[in-house]
């Protein structure tokens, strides 16, 4: 049997929307390479998966001191988004699985949107690189701009529900990563569904993530 439809649903973005989360190590990758810091994208990836990019950039300045000194967050910041950037204009690394699910949900009339770590700019690049845009309510979705607190802390989860006017006990979240379930479960959001890409490194799930197969098994059509 079916869970009933939710007042409001929230979608992470990358590792949930796009496979992008490999996306991100390869344009970090590129991106330490000349800086003097080598590593695989793999072995990024299992250090930053599902971080806010403080919370990450904190782990790669704690693995690379020598290549990062002197330089700030937001200067890495910006030279990795420009890379990523261009990774994603190439190929959009879209999960047609969740992309079905998010317009199943708005056919029904359930109001969705974002809550991620990532920038507003480059969500929104990527949401029109996708051609799905208009499946999300852009204005009202929370991106890292927007928090002082990336996940796994509830801040992003808890403003989307104020910005919907909505109870978090009545909404859904859709995860890949356990940071991003700790967050949701924190904030009080009633069901939250993950379901991780292939390329993702091995995930501590909270008790309480829900794990599902594939974006298929939630809310059938």
């Amino acid at each position: 049997m079916s869970a009933p439809l939710p007042d409001l649903a929230l979608f992470d973005v990358d590792g949930t929307l796009f496979d992008s989360e490999r996306l991100w190590a390869e344009a970090l990758a590129l991106t330490l390479e000349p800086l003097g810091a080598r590593a695989r994208p793999e072995a990024l990836s299992a250090l930053i998966y599902g971080k806010a990019w403080p919370d990450a950039f904190l782990a790669l300045r704690a693995r690379f001191p020598e290549a990062l000194d002197g330089l700030s967050a937001g200067t890495l910041g910006r030279a990795l988004c420009q890379g990523f950037a261009r990774l994603f204009a190439a190929a959009p690394p879209i999960i047609p699985g969740a992309v079905a699910l998010l317009r199943r949900l708005r056919a029904a009339g359930v109001p969705c949107a974002y809550v991620s770590g990532s920038p507003r700019a480059t969500i929104a690049q990527d949401l029109r690189a996708a051609g799905i845009a208009a499946l999300l309510d852009e204005a009202r979705s929370v991106p890292s701009d927007d928090v002082a607190h990336g996940k796994p802390d509830p801040e992003g989860y808890r403003l989307a529900a104020a910005r919907f006017g909505a109870d978090p006990a009545r909404a859904v979240a859709f995860e890949d990563s356990g940071v991003g379930a700790r967050a949701a479960l924190a904030a009080g959001i009633g069901r939250v569904y993950v379901c991780p890409p292939p390329s993702a490194p091995p995930q501590d799930y909270p008790p309480g993530a829900l794990r599902l197969p594939s974006w298929d098994a939630a809310y059938p059509g």
